[in-house]
């Protein structure tokens, strides 16, 4: 149901140092042609016509940039979620990302989600899983490339795409868990009626979940997106109530946000906190994979053989993680971030974690950039580079675990000579440093 529909093309010329002069092409679409005119529906696309940087990784075999293949100037892609306490999220927040990281060749899109009262979490959490469909099926359209997404969230948006990324994993793990057990109930049942017996118990056994939180309607795999950078992100709703309580989010309003019940100050159920908690929710995920291995194992002493070195591995379903936090921030304590991390390290997912000493809640996105510090724009970009290197439709595939890593270290090393901050036009303090200060003071987060 989505489209490229109507978009603006907005050239943004500004005169930069020793007479340079950057075009800063954003164009902004409307996903669905039939929203309304105040439609949320909206994502701006930055650097569809910027060069590419040699040190990007290209699509091209080899990653040399100067083949004449029609894919050897796609680009990834970053898709920026905004922050704003669920309430105030808009995506002009990722303007500042986007600025820094287009002029090296990256294509930032930043969408819009609905925020509440309009809708609750479940509305936020399907508008950002049908940006990132859109941005699979038309993000070549603009010069970038579907197979290189690199998923990045800041506070409330880091949990919308943390509970999108989640999902999408438990989804694909319930869907591989039935279609292993169809085929094994096919393989083994002596008749029809065996198969009904095996389906029945098979809906039995995983209607728990399907009722809990019902499938995401997009055909896009976890598999296909290369990381999630997850920023300043509230992973735990449980524990994090009594902080947004705390910055002014009542239990009442908590509710309404993210579970069903309006108004209801006793509510002490935490199922609801815990259906819409990344934190959680890869717990759940971990449940499914156990019952996924269970059902491997079975498979295997029926048959006499074993797939052990061939066993899908937990980190496996899921895109790369990267967690990024400010050691100062008061709005989502960095503990959260730990125990995030925590969770992830037990679950035997590999993590990068990049704590910013001193650094507040949006530190990362407004002031650091606003002064001229671009640490999290370069992490970003270094990240990307580092996950999408040796990645894309005609990059080889049959590329040993080791030239993989190498790979990456080589396109991580070879990231941070590119992003140089200190003679970049875009890149250039904005503001004073003592009127940043004074913003800071004012700031709620």
């Amino acid at each position: 149901g989505t489209s490229s529909g109507s978009f603006k093309n907005m050239d943004v010329c500004t005169n930069g140092n020793n007479g340079v002069t950057i075009r800063e092409n954003v164009y902004r679409v409307k996903r669905k042609r039939k929203d309304p005119f105040l439609s949320r529906h909206y994502l701006d696309i930055y650097g569809s016509r910027t060069t590419t940087p040699t040190i990007i990784p290209t699509t091209t075999p080899n990653n040399l940039p100067n083949n004449n293949n029609n894919n050897s100037n796609k680009k990834p892609v970053v898709i920026f979620l905004t922050g704003g306490a669920w309430i105030i999220g808009y995506r002009m927040w990722g303007t500042l990302l986007a600025r820094a990281l287009s002029p090296f060749g990256i294509l930032c899109i930043v969408p819009d989600y609905r925020n509440f009262p309009r809708v609750n979490i479940e509305g936020m959490v399907r508008d950002v899983d049908a940006a990132i469909q859109w941005v699979m099926d038309h993000a070549e359209e603009y010069g970038g490339d579907r197979d290189r997404v690199v998923l990045v969230g800041q506070s409330a948006g880091a949990h919308i795409g943390g509970v999108v990324v989640a999902r999408k994993g438990l989804d694909w793990l319930c869907c591989e868990r039935r279609r292993r057990r169809m085929e094994c109930s096919r393989m083994n049942a002596k008749g029809s009626m065996a198969v009904v017996v095996e389906d029945n118990n098979m809906e039995n056994e995983s209607g728990a979940v399907e009722m809990m939180m019902s499938p995401l309607r997009s055909t896009y795999s976890p598999q296909q997106l290369c990381g999630f950078i997850s920023t300043s992100s509230p992973a735990n709703l449980v524990t994090m109530r009594p902080v947004l309580h705390h910055h002014g989010l009542s239990a009442s309003v908590q509710n309404s946000i993210f579970g069903e019940m309006v108004g209801d100050d006793d509510d002490d159920d935490f199922d609801v906190f815990e259906k819409w908690s990344p934190y959680h929710i890869m717990i759940e995920c971990h449940t499914e994979y156990v019952k996924l291995l269970e059902l491997d194992d079975d498979d295997d002493d029926d048959d006499g053989t074993s797939s052990s070195e061939d066993r899908l591995r937990f980190k496996d379903v899921f895109p790369r993680f990267c967690v990024i936090h400010g050691t100062a921030d008061k709005t989502v304590p960095i503990s959260e971030a730990k125990k995030f991390i925590s969770l992830l390290t037990k679950l035997q997912i590999p993590t990068d974690v990049k704590l910013y000493e001193g650094w507040t809640h949006t530190d990362p996105i407004l002031e650091a950039p606003m002064r001229g510090d671009h640490t999290y724009h370069r992490d970003v970009y270094e990240m990307v580079c580092k996950w999408t290197t040796g990645k894309g439709k005609t990059a080889t595939s049959k590329l040993s675990h080791a030239n993989k890593e190498k790979k990456c270290q080589i396109g991580q090393r070879e990231a941070e000579d590119v992003f140089d901050e200190r003679h970049h036009p875009m890149l250039q303090p904005i503001c004073p440093s003592v009127l940043v200060e004074a913003a800071r003071f004012c700031n709620p987060f």
